[in-house]
C-alpha cells in the first residue's frame, strides 16, 4: 500500500500565509491580593469579554505605559491597574505591528496576560522562560528590549518569528516546533541545582498544540521521577491542528484524546481563584508539616475529576484558572515562585486564541498565521497570484492520486492548513489522519 505522508514542520509551513514581588525580591508587598481572594467565582470569566466594537476596530491612540517599557525591570514600579493597561496595549501593539508584516498572530493575541504576568514576576535573564510553541513569543520579545525591530520580522538580517537565543539573552530556548520545553527547562532546573544558583525558577510555556507531542510526556515523566523544581504552563487554548475542524477520520474535533481530557477538566472544574489556590497549596510543602488536610484535599479533587493524568506523572496540579485575569495569575505565579518545594508544578490555564480582536475570534483557524491585513476589518491583502501555490498543487495532486487508488492517504502533524491536507481531507475525510503535532509519530505511523 502506498502511504504519503504530509508532515511538515511549522516554521516551514506557516510562512504563507499592585505589584506582585515578596519585599526579598525589592518589590513592595502586593497591594491586590486581598482583592482578588475576595472575588466572586462567575459563569463569565474575562475569556467571554472582548473589547473590540467594532468594526471598524482600532486601537488606543497612544501607548504611554508600553513606552515606558523596554525590558522587564522596567514592570517593577507598576501597579496592578497600570499592568492591565500595559496588557491592552501590548495586545494593540502586537495586532498593529503584525498587521504590517505578516506572520503568526492569533497564539500571541492569548497570551498577552500570561507574557505580562510571567515578566512581572520572574526575574529574567536569571530565570528561564521557554515558549512552546515558539510563535507565542511576539509579545515577550516586545517586552524585552526588541519593540523597535517589529518592522524586520521574518525578514532577511531581520528578527526571529520564533525564539533564538543569539537574539537575546532573555530567549531561554531556540525551537520552533514543538514540544521541547518541558525538557528544557528540566535541563536547565538540574543545571542550577548542580552548580548551587541561589535561585532555580525555569518556566516552560506550552501551548497551541505542542502537549499533543510524546516528548513532553516523556519529559513530565521524568521530571516527576527526579523531582526537579520547575514550572509547566499549559496554555490551553482549544487549537490543536491549524485550522482545528478539518474533517478527517477522527471526525471534526480536535486532533488529540490530550485535548478532550483538558476540556473535559475545564467543564467539571470551576476557575480556581488565588483563595483555592491557597487551600491546596501545602501540598508543596514538606511531608512532616502537612496534616490530614492533604488526604481530604487529594480525596476531593480525585472525586471531581477523576484525578489527573499530570498528577499521576508526578506534578503537583494548578488550575484551571482564566488565563486572561490578571489579578488572579500574579499572586498564584508570586506563590509558585517563592515556594522552597522541589515538586513540579503544573498550572493549567484557559486562553482565547486570537482575545481582544474579533476578526481573529471568528475566523477558522483564529487568523493563526497571517500575511499583511487591514485593521479595520480584519481583512488581508491577497496579492495577486501569478501561479498556484505549492500547497494547492500538492494537495490537487494527491487528490489525484488518491482517486485512482483507494491506497493513498494523507497524513498531516497538525498543519492541515499548511500542508493543504485540510484541502484533501474535504475530499476524502475518511482517509486523512491528523496526528496532532507529533512529527516523530506521524512519521513511523506512516510506515
Amino acid at each position: 500500500m502506498k502511504f504519503i505522508s504530509a508532515v511538515v514542520a511549522a516554521a516551514i509551513a506557516s510562512a504563507p500565509v499592585c505589584n506582585a514581588f515578596s519585599p526579598s525580591s525589592g518589590r513592595s508587598p502586593l497591594r491586590t491580593i486581598q482583592q482578588s481572594t475576595q472575588s466572586q467565582k462567575s459563569s463569565t470569566s474575562l475569556l467571554d469579554t472582548q473589547t473590540d466594537n467594532g468594526p471598524p476596530y482600532s486601537g488606543p491612540a497612544s501607548k504611554p505605559i508600553l513606552d515606558s517599557v523596554k525590558f522587564p525591570s522596567d514592570m517593577n514600579r507598576l501597579n496592578m491597574s497600570e499592568l492591565k493597561q500595559l496588557a491592552h496595549e501590548l495586545r494593540w501593539e502586537v495586532i498593529e505591528a503584525v498587521s504590517k508584516t505578516g506572520g503568526h498572530f492569533s497564539s500571541s493575541l492569548g497570551v498577552i496576560e500570561l507574557t505580562t504576568a510571567l515578566h512581572y514576576v520572574f526575574d529574567m535573564p536569571e530565570d528561564d522562560i521557554i515558549w512552546d510553541v515558539a510563535h507565542q513569543c511576539y509579545p515577550h520579545k516586545m517586552l524585552t528590549g526588541r519593540r523597535d525591530r517589529f518592522p524586520t520580522l521574518r525578514q532577511l538580517n531581520g528578527m526571529s518569528g520564533f525564539c533564538k537565543r543569539k537574539e537575546s539573552e532573555y530567549d531561554s530556548f531556540g525551537a520552533g516546533h514543538s514540544s521541547t520545553s518541558i525538557s528544557a527547562a528540566q535541563g536547565m532546573s538540574v543545571a542550577k541545582s548542580t552548580l548551587n544558583k541561589r535561585k532555580n525558577n525555569c518556566i516552560a510555556v506550552i501551548g497551541d498544540g505542542a502537549i499533543t507531542g510524546g516528548m513532553a510526556y516523556e519529559a513530565m515523566n521524568n521530571a516527576g521521577y527526579l523531582s526537579s523544581r520547575m514550572i509547566v504552563v499549559l496554555n490551553d487554548n482549544g487549537q490543536v491542528s491549524l485550522p482545528t475542524g478539518t474533517q478527517s477520520a477522527g471526525g471534526v474535533k480536535p486532533a488529540s484524546q490530550l485535548s478532550a481530557y483538558t476540556s473535559n477538566l475545564l467543564v467539571s472544574k470551576p476557575f480556581q481563584d488565588f483563595r483555592d489556590f491557597a487551600k491546596s497549596f501545602n501540598r508543596l510543602l514538606p511531608e512532616n508539616v502537612q496534616d490530614v488536610n492533604k488526604r481530604i484535599d487529594e480525596y476531593a479533587r480525585g472525586v471531581v475529576t477523576g484525578g489527573t493524568l499530570f498528577e499521576e506523572l508526578g506534578f503537583f496540579y494548578v488550575g484551571p484558572i482564566d488565563g486572561h485575569d490578571l489579578e488572579n495569575m500574579v499572586p498564584i505565579l508570586e506563590k509558585l515562585r517563592d515556594s522552597d518545594s522541589n515538586k513540579p508544578v503544573l498550572l493549567h490555564i484557559k486562553t482565547n486564541k486570537g482575545q481582544g480582536y474579533a476578526p481573529a475570534l471568528a475566523a477558522s483557524d483564529r487568523m493563526h498565521g497571517v500575511g499583511k491585513f487591514d485593521i479595520a476589518t480584519g481583512i488581508q491583502q491577497k496579492g495577486k497570484a501569478a501561479a498556484p501555490s505549492f500547497t494547492s498543487i500538492f494537495a490537487n495532486s494527491l487528490i489525484d492520486a488518491a482517486t485512482e487508488d483507494r491506497a493513498v492517504v494523507g497524513i498531516t502533524a497538525a498543519m492541515p492548513g499548511g500542508t493543504g491536507m485540510d484541502i484533501f481531507g474535504r475530499r476524502f475525510p475518511k482517509r486523512t489522519f491528523d496526528v496532532g503535532i507529533a512529527e516523530q509519530h506521524a512519521v513511523t505511523f506512516a510506515a
